[in-house]
């Protein structure tokens, strides 16, 4: 049995030592004149809340591993406080905080686990959308390059729990598909 743990003792952490090693780091930056909207509509009419992008902008070291057709990456969340979005007017924003939860869960987080990569112009993305205290996993065409990250996706807010609001007496109902819409411009170092 102590051979056993010795064993573990040596090979686990040379295990991990590689698995870490198959990971290349990169620094980028989503750049200022990027846009993510949620967009949505109702039965009166259709909304965008557009993020803020200042608030994810910065140089970010992330972690790429590359195999066959696959570009997986560790741990790259895009953390979008819920604060950070306007719909247009006061009256919509604290609609869409309300709708969000943003007291309790003041943050989205999209996670990109990996890119499928295909000849042509479009890849497959693999994302998860943590919204709510839930998350749930999503597959989505985008187009990648060295300076660009583009697409688009529908979610169900049902999914994460969320009721679709109704407004004035119910005359105005809000759809419960929402989409996610992202033109990310980057810059590498």
């Amino acid at each position: 049995m102590k051979k056993l743990f010795l064993f573990l003792g040596i090979i686990l952490p040379s295990l991990m030592l590689q698995a870490q090693k198959d990971f290349d780091t990169e620094n980028i930056m989503i750049l200022p004149d990027s846009e993510l909207i949620i967009a949505g509509s109702t039965n009166v009419n259709k909304f965008n809340c557009v993020f803020d992008i200042s608030l994810i902008s910065g140089w970010k070291k992330i972690r790429i591993s590359r195999e066959e057709r696959f570009l997986r990456f560790h741990e790259l969340y895009l953390p979008l406080r819920t604060d950070g979005f306007d719909c247009g007017n006061k009256r919509m924003n604290s609609d869409f905080q309300d709708l969000l939860m943003c007291d309790k869960y003041p943050e989205i987080r999209i996670k990109i686990n990996k890119i499928e990569l295909f000849p042509g112009e479009y890849n497959k993305a693999y994302v998860s959308v943590e919204l709510a205290g839930k998350s749930k996993d999503y597959e989505l065409p985008v187009l990648v390059s060295k300076e660009h990250f583009i697409g688009k996706f529908k979610i169900n807010i049902r999914h994460f729990g969320l009721e679709p609001p109704k407004k004035a007496l119910g005359l105005v109902e809000v759809d419960e598909m929402i989409e996610v819409q992202f033109n990310l411009n980057l810059d590498h170092q």
